[in-house]
């Protein structure tokens, strides 16, 4: 059922009423005004007949009655959806109205149903009130006016009915707020008159009565407990929503027989009884059973059959053989077939081939011949002496080896029986006088001819010449006899194992041989041979070169010295022998010879005078011999500079500086060294350098520092010198625990080991009493103490090494008043990105005048700000990104400083943190142009706030050049363009110094941004750079593309002039002519920097291949990036 309130809404379009009160069963009308007749429109907003409203005509004198119209009406509730209301209170609210409307007509009692009073009238009895009593703001419309006094209806009270009471009191269960029931723990509903539930049953039921109906699958009287499906069937336990079985049962609700064991896994349970798996059997399936039951032949064990004697088989079904054969047979039905060469009932002897023919007997498998039969099988007739192992018997009969013969092959016999030419005794050839050889077929040694009676003589004459360390050339004279071939032998008295043979033609009569080892003694041999009859050898004796040096070679030079290197020579030597003298026809002598040890293969020869040439020779020496010489010329190197000198030391870097010589260099060397633990790092410069700076260095540590000129690959001598870096100075200074007389200091200890720290702090007021403090170098703390109340001081410690001082490090504080005043509290840092961070706080109880915020992190200076009293947050703009900052606060009033709170927090993590351009900061993702602080040296260089185009073709590019509007004046003097001028935001000149600095570092692209009212176009150039002021600035520009036409590659390699200097002029002073500072030539294709709106004598802002030289560019950028970045 649905309950529907239909209301009636009063219109009053009469003016005259305007302010009027009308009120259902009690109407009051304004004394002073005469009252006039008027039209009433009634309108019900949820009636359902369609008549919502009803025009009524109606005289204020009348009295005027609204009914209530109050339904329940049954249905779904969409008729009246907005005046839907809690049905249970409304439905207790109409009974309280009709139960009140019935004790009135009980009271009226009159015959017409009218009240008694004199001012009741008309058979609806309404009361008019006389309006002489009024009763506080109309009762509220919550109830009656009695005699200027309010009657509340049921369910109000107060003076004016404006105190909503609860209903029935929330029935004695909880208390009444604001017209509402808070009712006590147990109880619940309008009037708290019902029960609640525990834990409201957990949302896993309804509460009925105060008692949990629970949701199925939960129990209990909060309905916490999971239940289990029909409750386990009374034969288990329900444990966290789940049966635990009872012993013989199972299932999710316990409801099946289980089976012993639950079958072992090894079957399946029907009706409690195991139905085994094949392989298994007992009442749980526990027994492993045996294949065929093992046939009655056997029995059972643990699932394998124990046969009975003859038989075998996992099944015991078949029949065995004796011994099982011997692994001899195949068991068939119980018996032995032996394999080959075996026999017996079970195979274990051993049979005899063709059982032995009947020509023997055997034994153990073989065969024992009879008499005059031999063979395996003794099928073969044997023969006599079985041929002395000389021959084979065929058939009985001996076929002799070559050699011997007879019946037995007993008797020698001699080669090609002595080819005719000798005898056969005892199977030797004994030959005749001039034969030779196993058969006597060759001619003894040394002769030759058909009856070998020509004697084979050796060359004569044999000879060495032109014998070097690895070859030599032999010659002879022939003999009368041609030789078919000379083989020639070298043998080493060192290496007499070793020799080197060669075979040549007869017809030669010279030989050069190659590969001999060097400074060894050799002796040769030359032996003819001619139809394979050696002749008479002849031989001689030679000694090779020893081995000289290969590869000699110059690898330094310095001023005075000069350093040769070669390949050690291949043989033994006793020594090198090296010698050097000028290469001049002036009588200058040689030096002294400088006699090196074997093993050496490089050597500097010193003494030298610079620039000169000198030839330099290099022999070894074994005994009394030498190799031959490896020459060389050298000329000692550059001249070295002179005066070096450091300056601007600091803990992490220096500057060295050095004088040029005078003869021609082309670059200098500077090599350091940490003296303690490090690595030689060298840098080269050019010639031009004469100073360098070197970074990067360790605090406290002393450098030694060479400086060499070089000249093409030559160095000079170095000079050098040693210098000690500054100690680092202690970081992340702070002052806590301020109270109005002390104050701890703590700062994080320097990298490097120091002897002490001193602490120097005053007041700001009196700036000249300032105190000194010197503590320990391994402290890390100190309190100062005797201070003066509500004064503001700054502190500074520095480390101190022998008498190096560091930087400082730098604080300030104020110390509080004594006196107790409340300062500001909960001091914190939120919204910390990057760069920023909105500090707020709360403020104290008391008035305070201002507040005084300081904040820093290590590498910054303490910054302060000075806050009015109403500030409540402040926010940090231009931190250091991936750093700890600590902040300090404090109220100040009449002079007086409170306490100060303090509160740390680190700043977010950037790509670049400390970004060198404006490049950097647009990979940092900045989206945006503007003004933006950059650090083209790092961290620890000196920040520039520079203006950054982060839209323009892919953004990045730094901005170094701005005209628009004229406001600013570009005809200045050389110190003001090196420098810059303007603002940032309108039109500016960033500096030349800045323009070196920044393309020095990478190489760069430049952009040159022209707008003339609606007309933009643009010029690229690939490469830019500015050199250093003593080059004049001088620019370096290539590589266009674009839209402006190409006007400034006319100026390439031009230096930059201003009003008061110009390096190289040509038939004008160009800067002074055309009223601007630029890269003149003669004199301009482009004048980016002349005079604004200024269209004559071509004087303007101009670029000639855009516009041409009589028209003034009302708008122009120049803007650089380097070459890497990529949008």
């Amino acid at each position: 059922m649905a309950l529907v309130l239909p209301f009636l809404l009063l219109l009053l379009p009469s003016p005259a009423l305007s302010s009027q009160h009308l009120q259902a069963g009690a109407q009051r009308v304004s004394r002073d005004i005469q009252p006039q007749p008027f039209k009433l429109v009634i309108s019900d907003t949820c009636a359902q007949d369609g008549a919502k409203e009803r025009e009524i005509d109606w005289n204020p004198d009348s009295p005027l009655v609204l009914t209530h119209q109050i339904r329940l009406v049954p249905g779904s509730g969409s008729a009246c959806g907005q005046c839907k209301q809690d049905f249970a209170a409304l439905h207790e609210r109409i009974e309280r109205l009709e139960k009140e409307v019935s004790d009135l007509r009980e009271k009226c009692g009159g015959p017409e149903g009218c009240c008694s009073s004199q001012q009741s009238k008309g058979a609806v009895c309404t009361t008019i009130r006389p309006t002489i009593d009024e009763c506080p703001d109309d009762c509220s419309d919550q109830g009656r006016c009695v005699d200027g006094k309010c009657v509340c209806f049921t369910g109000f009270s107060g003076p004016d009915c404006s105190v909503a009471d609860c209903p029935d009191d929330c029935s004695s269960r909880g208390r009444c707020v604001n017209g509402q029931c808070v009712c006590d723990p147990g109880f619940t509903g309008p009037d708290c008159s019902s029960s609640t539930c525990p834990d409201n049953c957990n949302d896993r039921g309804r509460c009925v009565n105060g008692r949990c109906v629970c949701d199925r699958g939960f129990t209990g009287s909060d309905c916490r407990t999971q239940s289990c499906p029909d409750n386990c069937n009374n034969r288990g336990r329900c444990v966290n929503g789940q049966c635990v079985c009872d012993s013989g049962f199972t299932g999710q609700d316990c409801s099946e027989i289980s089976c012993p064991g639950n079958c072992n896994g090894r079957g399946r349970c029907v009706n409690g009884q195991c139905v085994c798996d094949s392989g298994f059997t007992g009442q749980d399936c526990s027994e492993i059973s045996c294949p065929g039951n093992c046939n009655g032949r056997g029995r059972c064990v643990n699932g394998q059959c124990v046969c009975d004697p003859g038989f075998s088989g996992p099944d015991c079904s078949e029949e065995t053989c004796p011994e099982d054969c011997n692994d001899r047979g195949q068991c068939v039905n119980g018996k032995c077939v032996c394999k080959s060469g075996f026999t017996g009932p079970n195979c274990s002897s051993r049979s005899c081939p063709e059982d032995c023919s009947d020509h023997g007997r055997c034994v153990d498998g073989r065969c024992v011949c009879d008499g005059g039969f031999t063979g395996p099988d003794c099928s073969s007739k044997a023969c006599p002496n079985d041929c002395n192992n000389k021959g084979r018997c065929v058939d009985g009969k001996c076929v002799c080896d070559v050699g011997f013969y007879g019946q037995d092959c007993s008797i020698k016999t001699c080669p090609n029986k002595c080819s005719n030419k000798g005898r056969c005794v005892r199977g030797r050839c004994v030959c005749r006088r001039g034969f030779s050889g196993p058969d006597c077929s060759k001619c003894q040694s040394g002769f030759t001819g058909e009856n070998c009676d020509t004697a084979l003589a050796g060359v004569s004459g044999l000879s060495t010449r032109d014998i070097t360390e690895s070859s030599v050339t032999l010659s002879w004279t022939p003999p009368a006899v041609e030789y078919d071939t000379y083989h020639i032998s070298f043998s080493s008295r060192k290496e007499t194992d070793q020799k080197i043979s060669s075979k040549i033609s007869g017809r030669l009569s010279s030989y050069t041989q190659t590969g001999l080892a060097a400074g060894q003694e050799y002796t040769v041999s030359i032996t003819g041979e001619k139809d394979g009859i050696f002749g008479t050898e002849s031989t001689a004796e030679f000694t090779t070169l020893i081995s000289g040096p290969k590869d000699f070679q110059v690898v330094k030079t310095t001023t005075t010295s000069v350093t040769v290197q070669w390949e050690k020579a291949q043989g033994e030597i006793d020594r090198y022998v090296l010698s050097v003298a000028p290469n001049q026809t002036d009588g200058s002598s040689r030096l002294p010879e400088m006699h090196l040890l074997p093993e050496t293969d490089s050597a500097q020869i010193n003494s030298l005078e610079p620039g000169r040439l000198y030839d330099i020779s290099l022999v070894t020496e074994k005994d009394s011999l030498r190799s031959l010489p490896a020459t060389v010329q050298a000329t000692p190197g550059p001249e070295p500079p002179s005066n070096l000198a450091f300056s601007d030391v600091t803990d992490s870097s220096f500057m060295v500086s050095w004088t040029k010589p005078k003869s021609k260099v082309s670059g200098f060397k500077i090599t350091y060294t940490h003296v303690q633990e490090g690595e030689p790092i060298s840098v080269s410069v050019d010639s031009e350098t004469l100073q360098l700076s070197l970074s990067r260095m360790s605090p406290g540590s002393t450098y030694e520092v060479h400086v060499m000129s070089v000249l093409g690959q030559d160095e000079s001598d170095s000079i050098q010198d040693t210098v000690t870096t500054l100690p680092d100075p202690p970081t992340d200074l702070r002052a806590i625990n301020v109270t109005d007389s002390k104050v701890l200091l703590l700062w994080r200890p320097a990298l490097a080991a120091v002897d002490h720290y001193v602490i120097v702090y005053s007041s700001e007021e009196a700036p000249g009493s300032g105190r000194t403090v010197r503590v320990s170098g391994n402290a890390a703390e100190e309190q100062l103490q005797a201070l003066q109340s509500s004064t503001r001081y700054r502190v500074s410690v520095h480390s101190q090494l022998a008498d190096l001082s560091s930087s400082r490090a730098t604080t300030a504080f104020t110390t509080s008043s004594g006196k107790k005043m409340d300062g500001p509290r909960d001091l914190k840092a939120s919204q910390v990105t990057p760069r920023t961070a909105l500090l707020s706080w709360k403020p104290p109880v008391s008035t305070i005048s201002s507040y005084k915020l300081s904040y820093h992190t290590d590498g910054q200076d303490i910054q302060e700000e000075n806050l009015g009293p109403m500030v409540k947050e402040f926010k940090l703009t231009r931190l250091y990104p991936s750093s700890t900052y600590t902040a300090h606060l404090q109220a100040e009033r009449d002079g007086l400083y409170t306490s100060s709170v303090s509160t740390d927090f680190t700043t977010g993590t950037l790509r670049f943190p400390f970004p060198t351009d404006c490049s950097q900061e647009r990979q940092n993702g900045a989206l945006q142009s503007g003004v933006v602080e950059v650090f083209p040296q790092g961290r620890g260089g000196k920040p520039l706030m520079v203006y950054c185009d982060m839209e323009t073709d892919g953004g990045g590019w730094t901005v170094f050049q701005r005209r628009k509007d004229g406001k600013t004046n570009f005809f200045r003097s050389w110190r003001e363009y090196s420098s810059g001028f303007g603002a940032l935001d309108g039109e500016f000149w960033l500096g030349n110094e800045q323009l070196h600095n920044f393309t020095k570092m990478s190489p760069m692209t430049l952009r040159v941004d022209l707008r003339a009212g609606d007309e933009t176009v643009y010029a690229h150039y690939s490469s830019f750079s500015v050199e250093s002021v003593k080059k004049h600035y001088t620019i370096r520009v290539s590589g266009y593309s674009g839209t402006a036409g190409d006007s400034l590659t006319y100026h390439d390699r031009r230096p930059f002039s201003t009003r008061d200097r110009d390096s190289q002029p040509f038939i004008t002073r160009c800067a002074m002519s055309y009223r601007g500072g630029w890269w003149y030539k003669n004199c301009h294709e482009a004048n980016l920097n002349g005079l604004y709106n200024t269209n004559t004598n071509h004087q303007g802002v101009i670029w000639t291949e855009w516009k041409g030289k009589d028209f003034s560019i009302p708008f122009t950028e120049m803007k650089f990036r380097p070459v890497s970045f990529r949008p």
